[in-house]
Parts: structure tokens; C-alpha cells; sequence
């Protein structure tokens, strides 16, 4: 199969078009620097394509088995400042980070060996190879290219939310795997709806493995960390991540996915733990999984639900296999003293449930009193430095920051402020600029935007939110919500294609109005109606190129100039063109004495 025939998103078959009809891949588009370039041979038999994603570890895209003949999706450990990309694309360690490399690049290879070697889990996915090749490490592993983020899939959902019934089915696979994770002494760092991927069965699978560094703050390497899902010791304070890390990330979320809004961050709930469960939840779900995910949720990982098995029988309501799981927990962690486990008790179900729970004993109590009161001078001293050092430098109107914050965002209200209540708006179809700029949202809401292609609406216009529409939200509480913005449709190159399939290219994109217009006559035959230039029409009857990024809106009405047949001109038209004064019998008439006048 020759690479040139692929599209380098899904890998199917599709000739020679650079267009690709089944994912509507452009492989004319190249990858920029430092990322591999598309079609490079990793191991003399992977075909790199498209980038997936990237973090300051390195790079995922999609790729091609020569020798399996099946997609597949491939990771290069690439650690951002620790590499250059050379001649032939091999990686260059740059000057004095040698042994920071080596280190990094062993972790990263016993990571991937090590979740290659667990077989038998629908949740986890199989790893088909760990090799070295161009002066680092790549792993080759299932291609999900099919599949969707639990984040989008919850978000398609018309309420934002599922119910327990179909949570179940979903996620206890996941923390089965999770379990079988821990008891191989892999502890993933990085669970959320963001790297759990709902594949084309429908299955949960997980992704986004990562050497340990990425999942923690102040590591020396810029941290991967999902807000609102990662467990307080991965912000910097002092505690190791064990599988407790983990079971805060699942049951967040758990949580998400249930409730339809993103836990607090765990970094803010050290000091204002507001973590709710609204009481229409509280009525539906069972007491049972309140329970487990009060138990889960827990701040300190010393007062939180310590292993996936114990955590998957709150879930289940069996309290018996909960004792048996704690105590083999303990006796597997030997620890000096084990905290006692108490009876199960279902929980008082108020309007609004709070996950504070007490602590499970007296020695637990004087630990978490004691850790906590450092913490919270930690971060006085903090606040006050914050204060006299000059006060809302750190504020962003961007994506939401991994970093901690001590922004007040359950903070009361001044007495002269007035207290805002509002449902939940459903803000699709409204404009982001119109929401952005009216005050009482942004009392009431952080707003934060992800822009993503969409082939319906216009470009600013709001085509998803992660906050159910009808919540209710206060100005006292002040929410963090994620509005989905259409960046409308990237317009691909098409100098040089033929007009019929260019203009056809265009509506398959999703463009409304394609107009094919003959601009300039080819000088030669190869360019007879091909593609010079696309433009749009603008608001005053215009023509303007196309903008920077290439996008524009599916309502835009596109200009496609192509060149006009060339006709080449022949021996016999020139001579026909000359004689045009010649008379029936092929005489000049002018002639004199029988001579022929020249032919002009």
C-alpha cells in the first residue's frame, strides 16, 4: 500500500485526492516544527500522520502498521526543552540536559512495558510495541481515531448529564482497570473526562498515560493537570501520588458525569469546601453512591477512600465486602497502625449534601487537624504576600489554568453588593462576545471558551456549554463554565485542483454558497479549469482573501476563480486564418500575370 494513497487521520485508502471523504481529513496540510513531519517511517514500519495532541512530554498522532496493515496511534516521548529535532528528524538532547533526559526516558519506557504487560481489560488499551528509534522512545498502541472524549459524549447529551444505571455500565469497567493499575504499581495521575475515551462500541478506554513529573506542580516540567478532577497532592503539597490519587480523579469524575457540572478544585476546596450536591441529584441518586463519592472526595488523601476495590463496593452497596476490602488494603500496605474502619451508615439526604465527612478515628483527626493548619497558614501567608504585592495580576480570561488559585470563588458578597440568582441560561446560539460582555453573567459565572470547528453555526456563536441549562447559579458562588464556540470551518488550500471537485470539496465541508467564477484563460492545457484562488464575499459586496487562519463561517459565500480552457492553436488554423482572402478555386483574385500574392 503506498503511503501517498492514505488519508493521514484514519488511514483509509483514498487515491489521489489530498481530500479525504470518510473523516474529512486534508493531507496537503503539513505539521509544523518541532513535530514530526507527516509520512515519516518510525522503525522501518510505522507511517507517522496527523498530530493528536501534545503536552510538555511529547506528541501523539495517528499512524499506520505496514506490517498489520491497520491504523494504530503513536506516542514520541519529545519532553519540551530536553530535545531539539535534527537532520533527518532525529532528536538532539540539548546542553546540560542529558541526565535529566535519561531519567525521564526510563520512566517513560517502564511505564509503557509495564501497561503493556496487563492483558484482559476492556478499559485499557492493548499496547503493541515500545521501541527506540531517531534518538528516543515511541510507543505504538490501538488507534482510538474513532472514538470521542467522555467529555464530548457528555456534553452531545441534551442534559449535560447521565443517569447511575448508565454511569455504571460505563465506568465501573474503568475502575476495574484502575484497580489492576495500582496492583502492577502504576498510579495513571491523570483521569478525567478528557483522557477516558468512549470508543465506536461505546466502551470506556483509558488514555493519557504519563511519566509522573507531568502530573505534578513545581516538578521542574510544565505540568498536565485537569482542574477540578486532580487530587490536592498533585498541586504541590507535599505527599506522594498513590492509588488514592487516582480514586479522587474517578470519582470527580463520576461526579461530572452524574451531577453535569465540574467539581471545585481541590487547591480552593483546602480553604472553602463548597463541593455540593445539588438536591435534585440527592433525591435521584442512590444514598449508597452519595456515600462512596463523599468517601472519595476527600481532601486529604489520609481521610480519602484509599483503593479501587473498596471504592467499587461503596458503589455497590455491600458493606461486608467493604470491611474485607479495607482490611486487605491495610495488610497490603502494612501499615504501623490501621485506621479502623466504621460501620456504614447511609447518609442524611438535605437539600444541598455537603462532602465533609468526620474522620474515621482520633490518630486520623490529630493528622488532618495538623496538616491541615499548616496548609492553611501556608496559604494565609500566601494571601497576605498577594495582598501588599499588588492584587489581580494573575487573573486570565483564557482557558482555565492547571495552575492552583486562591481566587475567592464561593467568596461573600460585600454588603453593598447585590446578591444575583439566575437559572443557568442554555446559551447556545447566542454570540460568546454578547455573553462575555454582560455583567451579570460574569458575576455569576467564570467564562471560559474552547473553540472548535462546527459546520452549522456561524463563527462566535456558542454551540455547547458544560453547565446544564436551568442550574441554578449565584453571584455568591461564583461558577466556572466551559462554553463551546464555533470557529466555523477551516477553508483548505485548493490552488491547483479542479474546479468541479474543488467547489464540490467546499460543500462537503459544509459551505452553503459555492460560486464557480472563469477568471484568467490558461496559457497551457494542464491548467484549463483549475484553481487559481478562493475568496469570499464580504458584508459590503467585496472580495476578501481568506483570513490568516483559514476559517471562516458555513453561511460565507465562496468564490472559487478558475482558469478558462486553453486552445492550442494549429499549423492548419493559422493557415486557414491567412487564406481567408482566397477565392473558390484557390486563386487570388488580385493576382496579376498568374502570380500568387504571399501568404500573410
Amino acid at each position: 500500500m503506498e503511503k501517498e494513497k492514505l488519508c493521514l487521520r484514519c488511514m483509509r485508502r483514498i487515491g489521489d485526492s489530498n481530500y479525504c471523504p470518510h473523516c474529512r481529513n486534508e493531507n496537503s496540510q503539513p505539521q509544523k516544527d518541532p513535530y514530526l513531519p507527516l509520512k515519516t517511517i518510525i522503525g522501518e514500519r510505522y507511517l507517522v500522520g496527523k498530530l493528536v495532541e501534545t503536552n510538555s512530554e511529547g506528541s501523539t498522532y495517528y499512524a499506520f502498521d505496514y506490517k498489520r496493515k491497520t491504523p494504530v496511534t503513536l506516542r514520541e516521548l519529545y519532553p519540551a526543552g530536553m530535545l531539539s529535532r535534527g537532520e533527518d528528524n532525529y532528536c538532539l538532547v540539548n546542553v546540560g540536559k542529558v541526565s535529566e533526559f535519561v531519567d525521564i526516558k526510563d520512566e517513560f519506557k517502564k511505564l509503557w512495558q509495564s501497561v503493556a504487560a496487563i492483558q484482559g481489560y476492556n478499559a485499557l488499551v492493548p499496547v503493541y510495541d515500545v521501541i527506540e528509534d531517531l534518538g528516543t522512545v515511541y510507543v505504538i498502541y490501538e488507534y482510538l481515531g474513532e472514538g470521542k472524549t467522555l467529555r464530548e459524549y457528555l456534553l452531545e447529551n441534551e442534559q449535560g448529564y447521565i443517569s447511575w444505571d448508565e454511569a455504571r455500565v460505563l465506568m465501573m469497567p474503568v475502575l476495574s482497570a484502575l484497580s489492576e493499575l495500582h496492583t502492577n504499581g502504576i498510579v495513571h495521575g491523570g483521569i478525567s473526562p478528557n483522557t477516558l475515551i468512549v470508543d465506536k462500541n461505546g466502551k470506556v478506554r483509558i488514555s493519557g498515560y504519563a511519566v509522573q513529573t507531568l502530573r505534578r506542580q513545581k516538578t521542574g516540567m510544565e505540568p498536565e493537570i485537569f482542574d477540578g478532577y486532580a487530587a490536592v497532592e498533585q498541586y504541590g503539597f507535599n505527599g506522594d501520588l498513590t492509588p488514592a490519587t487516582d480514586i479522587y480523579a474517578f470519582a470527580a469524575v463520576l461526579y461530572r458525569a452524574l451531577i453535569g457540572s465540574v467539581p471545585m478544585s481541590a487547591a480552593s476546596r483546602l480553604t472553602n469546601d463548597k463541593l455540593m450536591i445539588p438536591g435534585k441529584f440527592a433525591e435521584q441518586l442512590p444514598a449508597y453512591v452519595i456515600n462512596a463519592l463523599v468517601n472519595a472526595l476527600q481532601i486529604l488523601p489520609e481521610d480519602r477512600t484509599g483503593n479501587a476495590e473498596l471504592f467499587r463496593d461503596e458503589l455497590s452497596a455491600s458493606p461486608t465486602a467493604a470491611v474485607n476490602a479495607a482490611e486487605a488494603y491495610s495488610s497490603m500496605y502494612a501499615q504501623p497502625e490501621p485506621a479502623e474502619l466504621p460501620p456504614v451508615q447511609e447518609p442524611v439526604v438535605y437539600e444541598n449534601v455537603s462532602s465533609t465527612v468526620q474522620p474515621q478515628d482520633s490518630n486520623k483527626l490529630k493528622k488532618s487537624t495538623v496538616a491541615a493548619f499548616v496548609i492553611s497558614v501556608i496559604l494565609c501567608l500566601a494571601i497576605l504576600v498577594t495582598v501588599f504585592f499588588g492584587m489581580g495580576i494573575f487573573s486570565k480570561d483564557e482557558e482555565p489554568s492547571t495552575e492552583p488559585t486562591t481566587e475567592a470563588t464561593t467568596k461573600e458578597p460585600e454588603e453593598t453588593e447585590e446578591v444575583i440568582n439566575m437559572a443557568t441560561p442554555d446559551f447556545k446560539g447566542k454570540r460568546i462576545d454578547e455573553i462575555q460582555a454582560d455583567e451579570a453573567y460574569n458575576k455569576v459565572f467564570k467564562i471560559f471558551t474552547k473553540y472548535v470547528d462546527d459546520d452549522k453555526a456561524d463563527i462566535g456563536v456558542v454551540v455547547g456549554q458544560d453547565i446544564t441549562p436551568g442550574t441554578q447559579v449565584s453571584s455568591i458562588n461564583r461558577r466556572e463554565i466551559v462554553l463551546k464556540v464555533s470557529s466555523g470551518i477551516p477553508v483548505p488550500e485548493l490552488e491547483g485542483e479542479n474546479m468541479k471537485d474543488a467547489v464540490d470539496h467546499l460543500k462537503h465541508l459544509g459551505f452553503k454558497t459555492v460560486e464557480a467564477v472563469m477568471g484568467d484563460v490558461a496559457k497551457d492545457a494542464d491548467s484549463s479549469l483549475k484553481v487559481y484562488s478562493v475568496v469570499y464575499e464580504t458584508e459590503d459586496k467585496d472580495w476578501a482573501a481568506i483570513p490568516g487562519d483559514r476559517h471562516l463561517s458555513a453561511s460565507d459565500k465562496l468564490i472559487v476563480y478558475y482558469y478558462g480552457e486553453f486552445v492550442e492553436e494549429t499549423e492548419t488554423q493559422s493557415e486557414q486564418t491567412g487564406d481567408e482572402s482566397i477565392g473558390d478555386e484557390g486563386e487570388n483574385p488580385d493576382a496579376s500575370n498568374g502570380e500568387e500574392t504571399p501568404q500573410q
